[in-house]
């Protein structure tokens, strides 16, 4: 019986690491570091080459950075407010003033009523963009300021009327209105006041998001174009607080970020489905909250030499095509941890824990030494 067990653990030891007899969730070390290649034109005897990339303090300097995120761009956050403009649809008020009784509108007979203004009724602004005013025409009004159709009015009447003055006072603003939908509290529709809006003030309107800001994706409509930016983007950087223009829609999604986690992490064993799919919990995220997000390392399983990040790299000048990249982690290297808090995960991010190379002899032992007990036992009874 000693025999046979002695030979058993020599044949399981001069087995180790051969990947074709025993299971594994994924590479070793050893494959990892063997099969990478410094750059990734594509795939080469069958194999995709990738940059494998060792983290130390240079290496988290330079990556310290979190992913990209969508951000309106200068087209949008250079334009200017909305001066207020008049739009077809608005409903507006004239009054006009005149210097003295006895003018155009002003009776001649002073006592019977007190000033000397005549109101006009409401109108609405038409399809052409107009509005009547008497003794005036048609002035046109849509795309004008208030102020800009008020001496309009004073030019027309200067020559009938006596130093007339018009007041033009918007009653209803029903043009260029701004709509706020997708995951807020409750979908508005307002029409932008002169003194104008932005995009967090139309949210709040709305009734706020409904989810995180950092898993918020704001979608601006303007002009038939389409832009996008991530809530907490917008909430502390100003400039990304754009002022809206008249007919803007602002859509919210809610679009939560991701890892996954793989290997020799978590629990050993768990009651039901284990889910690897984590979303982030804050704007940041680094390596070291996704371990322990992940349940940390498996003390039995985890080779702590090959804590590794799976990611493509976006590419540069001169690549046409993201590049395959994998970080790889030390945390037998007491600074390792360090690096683990510095080096930030981005969106969709693999992060995979090695086995350690001990598991194999392992994983051998209990398929042979079983069936060797087995056989022995049998010859036993004979």
């Amino acid at each position: 019986m000693q025999r046979t067990c002695l030979a058993l653990l020599l044949l399981a030891t001069s087995l180790t690491g051969c990947d074709a007899y025993l299971s594994q969730s994924g590479p070793r070390r050893s494959a990892v570091i063997g099969q990478a290649a410094t750059t990734a034109p594509g795939e080469a005897a069958g194999k995709l080459k990738y940059a494998l990339v060792s983290l130390d303090a240079g290496v988290v300097s330079q990556l310290g950075a979190d992913d990209p995120v969508p951000r309106f761009s200068a087209d949008v956050t250079g334009q200017a407010a909305s001066p207020g403009t008049l739009g077809v649809g608005d409903s507006v008020a004239v009054t006009i003033f005149e210097a003295g009784a006895g003018g155009l509108f002003i009776p001649s007979e002073p006592g019977m009523r007190s000033g000397n203004y005549v109101n006009l009724p409401v109108q609405q602004i038409d399809s052409s963009g107009e509005i009547t005013v008497p003794f005036a025409g048609s002035i046109h009004a849509a795309g004008q300021t208030p102020a800009l159709v008020e001496h309009e009015i004073d030019s027309r009447l200067s020559g009938r009327a006596l130093e007339p003055q018009a007041v033009v006072t918007v009653t209803e603003r029903r043009a260029g209105a701004i709509s706020v939908t997708g995951e807020v509290g409750n979908a508005a529709r307002f029409s932008l006041e002169p003194g104008g809006e932005t995009v967090l003030g139309a949210i709040a309107r709305a009734g706020g998001p409904r989810f995180p800001a950092y898993e918020t994706t704001v979608t601006l409509q303007r002009g038939g174009r389409t832009e996008r930016a991530l809530l907490s983007v917008i909430m502390v950087d100003p400039s990304q607080n754009v002022a809206l223009q008249p007919g803007d829609g602002i859509y919210l999604a809610h679009t939560p970020r991701y890892f996954l986690a793989f290997g020799a992490t978590g629990p050993g064993q768990s009651i039901g489905l284990v889910n690897r799919r984590f979303t982030f919990d804050d704007v940041h995220l680094s390596l070291a909250d996704a371990l322990a997000k992940a349940g940390g390392l498996e003390d039995d399983r985890a080779n702590a030499q090959a804590i590794f990040v799976y990611r493509f790299v976006a590419p540069g000048q001169e690549e046409t095509a993201p590049t395959p990249t994998i970080y790889m982690l030390d945390l037998t290297n007491p600074a390792g941890y360090f690096y683990a808090n510095n080096f930030r995960v981005h969106n969709e991010d693999t992060l995979f824990v090695s086995n350690s190379p001990s598991t194999d002899l392992s994983k051998f032992l209990n398929l042979v030494l079983p069936a060797a007990y087995s056989t022995s036992n049998f010859k036993q009874g004979f």
